[in-house]
């Protein structure tokens, strides 16, 4: 099975609405993706081809996003213990602030 790796960029989740945006874009999210929490769980949790997630720049992401960047991952790292077919890397960075 093909396995996709992604490697997202928290410089660039500046704003909840840009992050959706993003994220729609790197995950290769489905068109009709409703850009929240809710609907990113339903996307990966039911994504049935490998997907390997990394984030670079974490600590912009916290500083941008504030208490949203840590529901967010938990969102990911919630979907791949459901769904193990994605694996997210929280050791991507040594300066994981969370």
């Amino acid at each position: 099975m093909h396995k996709t790796e992604v490697e997202l960029d928290g410089a660039k989740m500046i704003t909840i609405k840009e992050t959706h945006r993003y994220l729609k874009e790197k995950l290769n999210l489905s068109p009709h993706y409703g850009e929240n929490l809710d609907a990113l769980w339903d996307e990966l949790s039911t994504r049935n081809t490998q997907l390997s997630i990394r984030i670079k720049n974490l600590d912009l992401m916290v500083e941008q996003l504030g208490d949203y960047s840590e529901k967010l991952i938990d969102v990911i790292v919630e979907a791949g213990m459901y769904n193990m077919d994605i694996i997210f890397d929280i050791n991507a960075e040594d300066d994981f602030p969370i």
